[in-house]
């Protein structure tokens, strides 16, 4: 009869520690989910700064009047001289235009156009 109690008490414990390891399972794969996510946005961020600052440059090269469409998710953009900063879900990344001034600020989503209007590169809806 003892001998069943220290087989429930055996089982039991082999339970416990399945519950353990998979509670731990669950907390890593938690924290790995929202880790992944920050490399998303800083990733998507650097994409966007990189887009934006290459079609600048090109219009920039390109001369007074030209423009391009460029079709945005959700960013918010910020200028300041010749560098973009684009930032996604708290994340931010910049990029450099080599030769004209760029201007730009606030939350867009969508499409946007980037021109060139008397040598300074404009961003916005």
């Amino acid at each position: 009869m003892s001998m069943r109690g220290q087989v429930t008490a055996e089982y039991l414990l082999l339970v416990a520690v399945g519950i353990s390891l998979l509670a731990v399972s669950l907390v890593a794969l938690t924290s790995i989910k929202g880790a992944e996510a920050q490399v998303y946005a800083r990733e998507k961020a650097r994409i966007i700064a990189g887009d934006i600052a290459s079609i600048g440059n090109e219009i920039c090269a390109l001369g007074d009047g030209n423009s391009r469409a460029y079709a945005l998710e959700k960013a918010e953009l910020g200028c300041e001289g010749k560098t973009v900063t684009a930032s996604v879900s708290g994340a931010s990344a910049n990029a450099s235009i080599s030769d004209c001034e760029i201007e730009c600020g606030g939350e867009y989503s969508g499409e946007i156009m980037i021109r060139n209007s008397h040598g300074k590169v404009l961003i916005g809806a």
